[in-house]
């Protein structure tokens, strides 16, 4: 249930993470699809969300949040942010504008976020779907995580009724015209849009719908600006439904990840005790 991640640098590299299970899926019925994407500190559970952004063509959110610890180095380049100490004050700088962002606390952006996904269901009786887009899934555990240290999962849940990995539905779909199945690859294909930059949750977010709503339409060019998604069209649900994860089966990998660190740990430390043991023996 664990693997050691090297992708990054710093002390991750030993750091267990969560393997990502097939998405459960859930039955189709009166969804909306909003793009969602975080930055965050690093790809660990225990690691913070920096950035908090989701996307429907008629309305947007986007939150920095001031995280306790600084970014991962390779996290700061990827997303090109850094907390910068003032002495009185820790800020968090943009480091392509080189200009501060206007942060929250997690619990108030996290209150905001919820308002906002509340405000745009509408007649998503069903709830709401949301689509990322990671090769590795981390995003929804650590959200999943910090809801529930501010006690608002229960509330989450009411909303929410699961997330899907564009990646997958990509690897799934376009498995046979490319082999690389990233955002990057994805947006210069499906949506002919060269150099585009990710580093932001908020182009991520939105572009991570784009995509998914382009594969559901069936299409090979631009999407049609003109017949807008609103993200509850049948097609799109439909589409999406198989590889969405429900909320339940999230909090499932999240529990089986924890007992498999615990058990990680205890094994470290039996095995530390038992070298200490064979030494003091051999004295």
């Amino acid at each position: 249930m664990v693997q050691n991640d090297s992708s990054n640098s710093g002390d991750e590299s030993s750091t267990p993470t969560m393997l990502e299970n097939p998405a459960k899926g859930i039955p189709t019925g009166k969804y909306r699809l909003v793009g969602w994407g975080v930055d965050t500190t690093g790809r660990r559970l225990i690691d913070e969300i920096c950035q908090i952004a989701a996307y429907t063509p008629k309305s947007q959110f986007s939150q920095y949040i001031m995280p306790f610890a600084d970014l991962n180095p390779s996290y700061r380049r990827k997303h090109s942010i850094r907390v910068v100490n003032t002495g009185r004050y820790r800020m968090l700088k943009d480091m392509r504008s080189n200009k501060f962002v206007k942060t929250k606390s997690d619990i108030s952006a996290l209150t905001d976020f919820l308002s906002w996904l509340e405000g745009i269901q509408g007649d998503a009786s069903d709830g709401i779907i949301l689509i990322y887009h990671e090769i590795r899934k981390a995003s929804p555990g650590m959200l999943l995580e910090v809801l529930r240290r501010y006690n608002l999962l229960e509330r989450f849940n009411k909303i929410v009724k699961g997330f899907a990995n564009g990646f997958n539905i990509a690897q799934a779909k376009c498995a046979k015209t490319t082999k690389s199945f990233s955002l990057r690859v994805m947006s210069k294909v499906l949506l002919n849009r060269e150099d585009e930059d990710f580093s932001s949750a908020v182009d991520r977010a939105r572009v991570s719908y784009q995509i998914a709503a382009h594969l559901a339409q069936g299409e090979r060019q631009e999407l049609d600006e003109q017949k807008e998604s609103t993200g509850m069209e049948p097609e799109i649900i439909d589409f999406v439904c198989p590889f969405t994860n429900p909320i339940c089966a999230e909090e499932d990998e999240i529990a089986q990840f924890k007992v498999g660190f615990v058990l990680l740990m205890l094994k470290l430390l039996f095995s530390v005790i038992f070298h200490y043991v064979l030494l003091t023996l051999s004295v």
